[in-house]
């Protein structure tokens, strides 16, 4: 889905593809962002709590959003939230 999400732009999908993009990236990042922020919660200041900082930072400015009817707008958006999503991903399984 990630990868889906991210070359939006670039294929172009049907409207029905980016509703389901859209709103699967978006309970996906729903999920993961109480994760990523625990962690944030009990991590000691460096660059591992700043990454974890920035990647939930991010994920909820994206998720202030909404859908667009320009299919590129909307492309775009469902990129951003592409990029939100494998940001959490990175730490989501992680370890404190």
């Amino acid at each position: 889905m990630i990868e889906a999400a991210l070359s939006a732009p670039r294929n172009y999908p049907s409207p029905e593809r980016l509703r389901y993009l859209y709103a699967a990236a978006r309970l996906a990042i729903q999920r993961l962002t109480p994760i990523v922020a625990a962690q944030v919660d009990g991590a000691a200041p460096g660059p591992e709590r700043a990454s974890r900082e920035r990647a939930v930072a991010e994920a909820e400015a994206v998720m202030r959003e909404g859908p667009s009817p320009s299919p590129l707008a909307a492309s775009l958006t469902i990129s951003a939230l592409g990029r939100a999503l494998w940001g959490l991903q990175q730490f989501a399984g992680a370890e404190r």
